[in-house]
């Protein structure tokens, strides 16, 4: 009897700590991708581009590509930088290293990365640049879990959204359902495919 009640206290024990550790990370993913909140990652900008002056590159880059007439003033980067070298394994010959700017303000990035969606293609010395928010790789992971989600919704001419951090907003019957599970989206996805064929 005593052994059954020290086992349950370790089973009682380990549950907690299980929670304060995934709490912990949580937490601490959240301070990672605040941090981040000013920074926009550009992809495939062919190396060298930026010269000496890679500040100025980038207001130019985003400037010619999206229409400085869409901005009140040019966007202030603080800093910008290409990403170290990464080891990239089964490539045979790796693309331009990401460039990682940091704006001043929140309004310019929300502007730049709405503007890079309705443009659909940025084109620079014919490469297809990509504008995305930097989030740490954890809730880059998080974020993948909808891919298939998002697929499905695009056949079906469905408006959606990806919200922060990683929830699903779906617009159905003009109205807007939000979802923190693929599993939950997936489920409403198919309960819609069902109703629609009755």
């Amino acid at each position: 009897m005593l052994n059954e009640d020290n086992l349950t206290e370790l089973q009682t024990h380990v549950k907690t700590l299980a929670s304060e550790n995934s709490y912990l990370r949580d937490k601490i993913e959240d301070a990672e991708n605040r941090s981040r909140a000013y920074n926009l990652r550009f992809l495939h900008v062919p190396e060298k581009s930026e010269g000496q002056d890679i500040l100025g590159f980038m207001k130019d880059l985003i400037q010619l590509r999206l229409g400085a007439e869409n901005f009140k003033l040019p966007p202030v980067i603080e800093r910008a930088h290409r990403y170290p070298t990464m080891v990239q394994t089964n490539v045979q010959k790796p693309g331009p290293r990401p460039i990682l700017g940091k704006l001043l303000s929140l309004q310019d990035k929300q502007q730049i990365l709405r503007l890079s969606r309705e443009k659909k293609e940025l084109k620079y010395k014919s490469n297809r640049v990509h504008i995305f928010p930097d989030i740490s790789a954890g809730l880059v992971l998080k974020r993948r879990q909808f891919d298939n989600i998002k697929k499905k919704l695009s056949e079906l001419n469905m408006k959606y959204s990806l919200l922060y951090p990683a929830s699903l907003r779906i617009i159905s019957a003009g109205k807007a359902v939000l979802f923190k599970s693929p599993g939950d989206a997936e489920s409403f996805i198919q309960d819609l495919e069902t109703h629609s064929q009755k």
